[in-house]
């Protein structure tokens, strides 16, 4: 890859010089700054540069599809939990996220979530339910996704009176990486940044993105024929 940006570069220089040449130089002689055989260098290391960079591409893309594993296909179910660690002014809160998933095209997953968080050495703690959503571009065993949710939350603190519901809804967005470590578990790190409204402010002071780590389990088909996950 090293070599490729390094041949890239210095075509470009090359290229750029090359536009020079309709004009003449400094002494009007009307010489061109460069000869045709240097062009025609020029055109040669520009077609082995692209010929290059399309076959580290089709390598990519052959990967990809060789070593694919089967959690990602459709009609797969899955299930995950993890733990979550975030700061929000000056305190930290840690969270318990569960998720529920079903692939409905190849990489991408919908599904349900219930998530807890707590602030440390605060009794303020909250709960929300929501569906998310996941798309796995790269789908090996090591593989990466990115995802949405959108959430309804209560918040609970001895701040409130225990009459007083306090609601509110967030939008998630989370990427992160996911590693295959048995038959049918997945180890996950993602970081997740959250938006929310209606949060009270004297009850929770807001809350920040969260770094999470979690497992998957993967069951296979539930829908249509069965099919063996790949070992």
């Amino acid at each position: 890859m090293k070599k490729l940006l390094t041949t890239v570069t210095f075509l470009t220089g090359l290229s750029i010089c090359a536009m020079a040449q309709n004009g003449s130089d400094s002494s009007k002689s009307g010489r061109p700054l460069i000869d045709d055989k240097t062009k025609q260098d020029v055109r040669q290391k520009a077609g082995q540069a692209s010929e290059k960079m399309e076959e580290e591409v089709n390598k990519s893309i052959s990967y990809q599809q060789a070593n694919q594993l089967s959690w990602f296909e459709p009609n797969n179910l899955f299930v995950g939990g993890g733990i979550g660690m975030g700061a929000t002014d000056g305190q930290v809160y840690l969270g318990i996220n569960t998720r529920i998933g079903y692939f409905f095209q190849p990489g991408f997953a919908a599904g349900l979530r219930l998530d807890g968080d707590r602030l440390v050495g605060n009794k303020y703690h909250s709960r929300q339910v929501g569906a998310f959503a996941r798309y796995y571009p790269f789908r090996t065993r090591i593989s990466s996704f990115v995802g949405a949710s959108l959430n309804s939350g209560r918040e609970f603190s001895e701040n409130t009176p225990a009459d007083t519901k306090y609601k509110y809804t967030s939008v998630g967005l989370e990427i992160g990486v996911m590693a295959w470590i048995l038959h049918r578990l997945g180890a996950e790190v993602s970081y997740e940044s959250s938006f929310y409204n209606k949060i009270d402010p004297t009850v929770s002071r807001g809350k920040g993105g969260r770094l999470k780590v979690g497992v998957n389990y993967y069951f296979g088909r539930v829908a249509g024929r069965g099919v063996k996950l790949a070992r």
